[in-house]
């Protein structure tokens, strides 16, 4: 075969790959075969309007490749060794089960993210999400400068999957001295999720059991999930995980793991008693049960000094502790962590080395300098400032709404980034509301295992001004009386 129409585009690329782009395009349609061949090197040039040279390496290109063939004083020829059914028409032949569905075996479902299209809204009551206005830019820059000016070459290659030994040392410190962790064993994550996720990879088979707060953190969940764990709740209350509920449950289950979050209750905020984390502590050792401690927000306490983490005291060595610098820095820092004995902190660093191998070297060693003059925590107290400013905002134009007639109950929560408010109606159809209204806001059947009809809202305070929170709140108020109203 010598004659073959091809249709050369035009653009920016260079010809010679246009030409082998135009060529490949006519083996895949069928119109030169396996075995036949093509054109000759004038002939395309002609048509191309090019030079024999751009030709060549165009067909040169192909060969390299595979598609085409060349041998010593004879033409081009497409590859024999170019399976004839994958192209067309018999590719139509392969293409057709598509019609009735690809046939994929998904062994693995997650429910999509919480926050998947809040940043579409104006008014965003997105619970755990700081302002980022409000980030030293200038520090941080000043850092990653210093570490970029070292040119060091061991700083972008491989390390230790666990995290930066600087950066690992400078949070050792920081979780004796601020959150009174002496962990056995410290492995730095991309977020804390990562570390939920290794977490459920390392301990629990399929079947397992995990037993979580009634009402949760949907990601978390799923992460567990993914291991092939079943899910099984335990009830709470205006103070938290009920230890009572989860003696009872693991007298009838074998339960593998607990997961918790005790400081700030997600989604209701509260903050679990010291008596009561003694009695859970208690129930879990006595049942031989890990907890799975999530302190995602522990910097925003605002009513006294936050309570040390159940890490803190852990005689029986039972705790995983994971936290995240994402609420201090910025979420797509993906800088979270976890502290735990050292045989499980060992094991979890090579697992972590089969599934992302490390974190950003040149990030931690930045974020090392910054903790180590003290730049970070003083970030960390401006924000819990601005942040209890905005959660008394947000409480007192509550306030004013209640004075108006609406049925609302809430609350003032000890630290945190949100509020659990109370609302009349069903809270998924007062979102859906505020929704339309431009309002993000989430509904208590989001925090559910198995959602039913809920009466609470979480609304986050942290990412927005005390004026946008009241701007904010008064279209979420007008969507709460729209979604109470009788339908006609």
């Amino acid at each position: 075969m010598r004659e073959l129409t091809l249709n050369i585009s035009g653009g920016e690329r260079p010809a010679y790959l246009r030409i082998a782009d135009a060529m490949r395009a006519a083996i895949r349609e069928g119109r030169a075969r396996p075995g036949e061949a093509v054109p000759s090197t004038r002939a395309i040039a002609g048509r191309a309007d090019c030079h024999r040279h751009t030709v060549m390496a165009a067909l040169e290109e192909l060969v390299a490749e595979g598609w085409l063939v060349a041998r010593r004083g004879q033409a081009y020829r497409v590859s024999r060794e170019l399976p004839e059914r994958y192209f067309s028409p018999a590719r139509d032949r392969l293409a057709r089960p598509a019609a009735r569905g690809a046939p994929w075996r998904f062994v693995r479902e997650a429910s999509e993210g919480p926050h998947a299209a809040a940043e579409n809204f104006e008014y965003r009551f997105q619970s755990g999400l700081a302002d980022l206005r409000m980030f030293p830019f200038a520090e941080l820059r000043s850092h990653l400068s210093d570490v970029l000016r070292r040119r060091s070459p061991a700083a972008l290659g491989y390390g230790d999957p666990a995290g930066h030994p600087r950066f690992i040392d400078a949070l050792t410190v920081y979780l004796r001295r601020v959150r009174a962790v002496e962990p056995g064993g410290v492995v730095v994550t991309h977020g804390s999720q990562e570390a939920i996720f290794l977490i459920g990879q390392l301990l629990l088979a399929p079947g397992d059991r995990v037993a979580v707060e009634r009402l949760g953190y949907r990601p978390a969940w799923d992460a567990l999930a993914t291991a092939g764990a079943t899910l099984e709740t335990v009830e709470i209350d205006e103070q938290g995980i009920d230890p009572e509920s989860l003696e009872r449950l693991c007298r009838r289950r074998r339960i593998r793991l607990l997961y918790v979050t005790p400081l700030h209750q997600y989604p209701t905020t509260a903050t679990l008693p010291v008596a009561r984390r003694m009695a859970l502590y208690e129930v879990a050792a006595r049942h031989g049960v890990p907890i799975l401690e999530d302190d995602y927000d522990h910097e925003f306490h605002y009513r006294c000094e936050p309570l040390p983490p159940m890490a803190a005291d852990d005689p029986a060595g039972i705790v995983l502790y994971v936290s995240t610098f994402s609420k201090v820095l910025y979420p797509s820092a993906r800088l979270g962590f976890l502290a735990a004995p050292r045989v499980a902190a060992d094991r979890l660093s090579k697992l972590r080395r089969i599934l992302t191998r490390q974190s950003d070297s040149l990030l931690q060693e930045a974020v090392a300098r910054w903790m180590e003059d003290g730049g970070v925590e003083r970030h960390m107290r401006r924000m819990r400032r601005a942040y209890e400013q905005r959660r008394d905002a947000m409480a007192l134009a509550l306030e004013g709404h209640r004075a108006g007639g609406l049925e609302l109950d809430w609350t003032v929560p000890d630290g945190g980034m949100a509020l659990w408010l109370r609302i009349p109606g069903r809270s998924s159809a007062v979102a859906r509301a505020a929704a339309a209204a431009g309002v993000y806001v989430q509904p208590e059947e989001a925090f559910q295992l198995s959602p039913r009809p809920g009466r609470h809202l979480r609304l986050g305070f942290a990412n927005q001004s005390p004026s946008e929170i009241e701007a904010g709140l008064a279209l979420l108020m007008a969507a709460a009386r729209e979604a109470g109203r009788p339908k006609r």
